[in-house]
């Protein structure tokens, strides 16, 4: 036992001294080699780690490799298991001298295959000394999966065979086989690959091929491709055929007629080449031959009737007989009878007694048978000169008779006074009477008095009044500035907030008081606001009241005009990280600003500018909303989307950009139409409006707002009330009240709808059931707007004016209606009730600024800053945005994959209402994405995120409505 402990011993300290000197001289080449001293760090550090994913081509083995500094050895552990490096060696950097242990290990199809524990992943451990176990003490680096690479060989949808028409957009379908790693898609026309990169052909990111303007050209055989690692897959071929529908071509010119005279007909014709139809295409629909009556009557010639009986013997022994041109008589430029139609002659056969003449002399009477002839027709000339003389003057008598009554008429009717202001009583059988009693006169009213022209507007001729339109008169002199005293500063807002309109949740209900501020506070500072914005480049000439700015980042933000109704949506992302945006929103009520429309299109949004127009500004598209009154319950309308991108100093340039409907791949922007809203999804930040017309035989129609005011002094004896007809939308009512502010206006009643249906039918206005002691200053209690006035939406601020006066009484009280309704329309009707007591009513108290802005602020996001505005708010509860970025990019990676089921992106397009041009997203990198931006801008209620929730389990989502249940008690 003594000599087995003592050889133990000697053993123990041989293998002592080898590893200390085989350390030692370890660690002096791997010092003097790396440059380094002992007593610097030599932790490992990683040069390259494993790759996220690695793929096993067929029998092809994947190799996983690991690179290390400060490292002697480096092994790996896959699923779990330490596996030996199949190569390691040591490299030198030639640029800095470092040593580098690279090393990497050969993973087998097979190793893949018999592993059941889920994905198969391997990653390195390196370590500073050979002495330890592995994966202790070793620096462990990150995980790469390695997956078998595979490509099914059935596609999960294939092209099938399509018609389009020429010019018209195709979009072939295909979704690709399952496959690791995801397959590339990609198309072949004929058996050649198409190239996508001219933009003329693009694949969206499900794999569908889109054209946005197909033409004959295209015609083909189509297959869809793909491809990865592990093979390349081509569909079954399909066919494209693009059709022409076939059009006429112009008309001819009208042959001649087919006949001289008479009944014929001509005609004309036209041909179906324009283009002929092609490949199915439709034939033209109609008549290819047109024909119209023609000809003139034929002239007949008169011919004789047959003779009279001869008359009884004259004295003279004289008989006639008479004939007539009538059969036929000469008519439509028909000859008249040849020869005489009156005969005569001597008495025969012994009919003539002449008294105190013989026979002889009878006889002898013969031979002067033609000078009594010659008397007879010598007198009935004389008779038919004498009444054609008759008629002549009798004529001229009459002509000279009607010339002085109509003289009369016309200076009667001058000195009547049809000018307005010179209108003299009327009888009672001129007059009028309305169902309850007043007069209405067929007159035209006097809208100029009392209007007060400002030195700060431009003068400008007084308007021409137009002559009566189905015995109403027509109002044009409505354009005036409100009819009051002296101008006087008052508060920028009204109490409560802001004025009621339909559907915003950031305004009043509809039945809260609108009463204006009288005491004139102190105008708010808001010049020096912008200054301190001074890198911010606001237009020269904005209001101050419809105007807004902010500083945003990376995380995005809102810009809000509460009271007009608009707000910018900056997403996350938009601005570039790193980088700060100063971004400004504002709305123009400047009529020389507002496109100049033509018959029959009309404005139907507030003019919407944001800036600045800089290019790259915007990574991604922000989201401009704002409200619209058309009317979409009844339908008819073709609305298109107006921008300009002039600068904001430079008078806008006003060009159509799309026509809602009509948009086509190419289509840089996205406008989704809600009942009241209108959003806009658009890279460029510009000029934007909303402009309407009609669809073929459609008849739109639009909302309008009717708002009633007065002077805010009690009346003494006149009284005037003006009527505003602007559009419904929270800006234009806005505009309205900021305009009688300046002038101490006061509501009367408040603001009511009216819809306005196009078709040419003016707008009426009466003034009814006025108190006893007040009437009306005009002669008539009745006005009436043209159409085109109020349509084309060219002017704010339309209004007209009812003077009154008191007659009779010292009663400052002035109650009465006033009906509004569209000529010939009667449906569309509506009432203002004034109720105006100055003894009653007391006036409303003066708020401060800071009062009303209270519950207000002017932060934009937490992670901007902004200039102050009066309007400038966020969110009532503060949150930009209802998804936080980590939820949206987890739903982002579950829905942006298409599958077979189609319950992807798409489907959650078409569940929230914005697929009408759901190409628009498929050419998005991310379609989920830009499709929660446009949820976020339209759904700010409070069950917002509960709601999406639903949708996602409607459309067989549980995993992403789990997403949101997940982290639904933090942020929810």
């Amino acid at each position: 036992m003594m000599g087995n402990s003592v050889i133990w011993k000697l053993l123990w300290s041989i293998f002592i001294a080898n590893l200390d000197f085989s350390s030692t001289a370890d660690f002096f080449s791997d010092s003097a080699l790396l440059g380094k001293s002992r007593f610097q760090d030599d932790t490992p550090k990683f040069v390259q780690e494993p790759d996220d994913s690695y793929h096993i081509v067929r029998n092809k083995p994947a190799t996983v490799e690991c690179k290390a500094i400060n490292a002697v050895r480096i092994n790996f552990r896959c699923a779990g298991q330490f596996m030996e490096p199949t190569h390691m060696e040591n490299i030198v950097d030639q640029e800095t001298s470092t040593k580098i242990l690279s090393t990497f290990v050969n993973v087998e199809r097979a190793d893949v295959e018999e592993y059941f524990g889920g994905d198969f992943w391997c990653e390195c451990f390196a370590y500073n000394t050979n002495i330890g176990l592995d994966g202790v003490g070793g620096i462990r680096s990150k995980q790469g999966t390695i997956e078998i690479a595979y490509l099914r060989k059935r596609f999960e949808r294939e092209p099938l065979m399509t018609r389009v028409q020429v010019s018209k957009t195709t979009q072939l379908d295909c979704l690709p086989p399952e496959g690791k790693p995801l397959p590339e898609v990609f198309w072949l026309k004929d058996n050649v690959e198409i190239n996508t990169k001219d933009g003329y052909y693009i694949v969206s990111n499900t794999g569908d091929l889109l054209i946005s303007q197909t033409q004959l050209r295209d015609m083909g055989n189509y297959t869809c491709g793909a491809k990865n690692l592990a093979a390349r897959r081509l569909s079954e071929s399909a066919s494209l055929i693009v059709y022409v529908d076939g059009s006429w071509s112009s008309w001819s010119s009208w042959t001649e007629c087919s006949v001289k005279c008479g009944k014929g007909e001509t005609r004309r014709m036209r041909t179906c080449t324009n283009p002929a139809p092609l490949n199915g295409g439709a034939t033209c629909v109609g008549d290819s031959v047109q024909t119209n009556p023609c000809g003139s009557i034929c002239p007949v010639d008169g011919r004789w009737g047959a003779w009279s009986s001869w008359s009884t013997c004259s004295t003279e022994c004289q008989h006639h007989r008479k004939r007539y041109c009538n059969d036929p008589p000469a008519k439509d430029g028909g000859s008249y009878c040849i020869g005489n139609d009156l005969d005569g002659g001597n008495c025969t056969g012994g009919r003539c007694r002449v008294r105190g003449i013989g026979i002889e002399d009878a006889d002898h009477g013969l031979l002067e048978q033609n000078p009594s002839r010659e008397a007879t027709n010598t007198s009935t000339n004389n008779d038919t000169l004498i009444m054609i003389i008759g008629l002549c003057i009798a004529v001229v008598v009459f002509v000279v008779v009607i010339a002085i009554v109509v003289f009369l008429l016309k200076r009667k009717y001058q000195n009547q006074g049809y000018m307005a202001g010179n209108i003299p009583p009327i009888g009672n059988a001129e007059e009028k009477k309305n169902k309850n009693g007043q007069d209405m006169m067929s007159v035209q009213p006097d809208l100029t008095q009392q209007v007060v022209v400002f030195p700060h507007h431009s003068a400008s001729p007084s308007p021409s009044i137009e002559p009566p339109n189905n015995n109403y008169p027509t109002v044009e002199n409505i354009y005036d500035k409100p009819d009051v005293g002296l101008p006087i500063y008052a508060d920028h807002r009204l109490s409560n907030g802001s004025v009621p309109n339909r559907s915003s949740p950031e305004l009043p209900p509809p039945n809260s008081p609108l009463v204006m501020n009288l005491v004139p506070p102190n105008p708010p500072n808001l010049l020096d606001s912008r200054h301190s914005m001074s890198s911010v480049q606001l237009p020269a000439n904005a209001e101050t009241e419809a105007v807004t700015w902010g500083s945003f980042n990376h995380s995005g933000g809102r810009l809000i005009l509460p009271e007009s109704g608009v707000c910018m949506t900056i997403p996350e992302g938009a601005v570039k990280k790193g980088h700060e945006a100063e971004l400004y929103l504002g709305v123009w009520r400047d009529d020389t600003n507002r496109p100049k429309t033509s018959d029959g299109q009309t404005i139907v949004s507030p003019v919407i500018v944001c800036g600045p127009n800089v290019p790259g500004i915007l990574m991604k598209p922000i989201i401009l909303s704002f409200h619209h009154c058309a009317s979409m319950r009844q339908g008819g309308w073709m609305l298109s989307l107006f921008n300009s991108d002039t600068q904001p100093e430079e008078a806008p340039c006003w060009q159509k950009l799309v026509t809602l409907g009509q948009e086509t791949i190419n289509t840089q922007v996205y406008a989704q139409l809600d009942p009241n809203q209108c959003h806009v999804m658009t890279e460029h930040m510009q000029w934007y409006t909303l402009i309407g017309e009609a669809v073929p035989g459609g008849r739109p129609v639009k909302i309008l707002r009717l708002a009633a005011f007065a002077s805010n002094t009690p009346p003494s004896v006149e009284f005037s009330i003006r009527v505003y007809v602007v559009e419904d939308t929270h800006d234009a009512l806005e505009g309205v009240m900021q305009e009688e502010r300046k002038f101490g206006g006061r509501l009367l009643d408040k603001p009511k709808q009216i819809p306005f249906q196009d078709g040419g039918h003016n707008l009426c206005l009466t003034i009814e059931e006025l108190t006893p002691g007040w009437r009306s200053k005009l002669a008539a209690n009745y006005q009436e707007i043209p159409f085109q006035h109020i349509w084309s939406g060219n002017q704010n601020n339309l209004h007209c004016s009812f003077s009154l006066e008191l007659v009779e009484g010292s009663s400052p009280n002035v109650s009465c209606k006033i009906q509004v309704y569209q000529k010939a329309i009667l449906s569309n009707r509506q009432v203002l009730n004034i109720q105006n007591n100055f003894n009653k009513e007391k006036l409303p108290s003066c708020s401060t600024p800071s009062s009303t802005l209270k519950g207000r602020t002017s932060t934009v996001t937490t992670n901007s800053s902004s200039g102050f505005s009066s309007m400038l708010t966020l969110d009532p509860h503060g949150n930009n945005f209802r998804l936080p970025p980590h939820i949206r990019q987890k739903l982002c990676l579950l829905l942006d994959q298409p599958n077979a089921r189609g319950n992807d992106w798409r489907m959650l397009a078409q569940a929230l209402t914005v697929d009408r041009y759901v190409q628009y997203f498929a050419t998005k990198s991310s379609p989920t994405e830009h499709i929660l931006n446009l949820w976020e801008a339209r759904h700010r209620e409070e069950s917002a995120i509960t709601d999406l929730m639903n949708i996602f389990r409607v459309m067989g989502r549980m995993d992403a409505a789990a997403v949101m249940e997940k982290d639904i008690g933090a942020w929810l």
